[in-house]
């Protein structure tokens, strides 16, 4: 569950809180989502990163496709309730050799 949370964090906007939509990454390595960060700047009326203050050389950065690709993976995880945490551990049915069934403390036979 706390595995969950921080994945979410790190795959959050900071300017939007939200999970990343078409996620670009500034010079400095702060990440943010495209619109949010054009809107930011707009606003703003320069074009430094949110977090650090430091001035991007770029008006309009890439999207980073590595991050998206993780942010769709992670979507895709949570869609399907694959992760390890919601699936629960499969339970393993051990059988006794010699009766057939589930192993008791001991045999009656023996």
């Amino acid at each position: 569950m706390a595995e969950r949370a921080v994945i979410q964090d790190f795959l959050s906007c900071f300017i939007c809180s939200e999970t990343f939509r078409d996620p670009v990454s500034l010079s400095c390595n702060h990440s943010f989502c495209s619109s949010c960060l054009q809107k930011f700047w707009k606003q703003a009326n320069n074009r430094n990163c949110p977090v650090c203050k430091r001035r991007s050389s770029k008006e309009y950065p890439g999207v980073n496709f590595t991050l998206k690709e993780q942010v769709d993976a992670f979507a895709g995880r949570q869609k399907s309730g694959s992760s390890e945490t919601e699936k629960g551990e499969k339970t393993l049915q051990v059988v006794c050799s010699k009766h057939q069934e589930e192993p008791k403390l001991f045999c009656e036979d023996e």
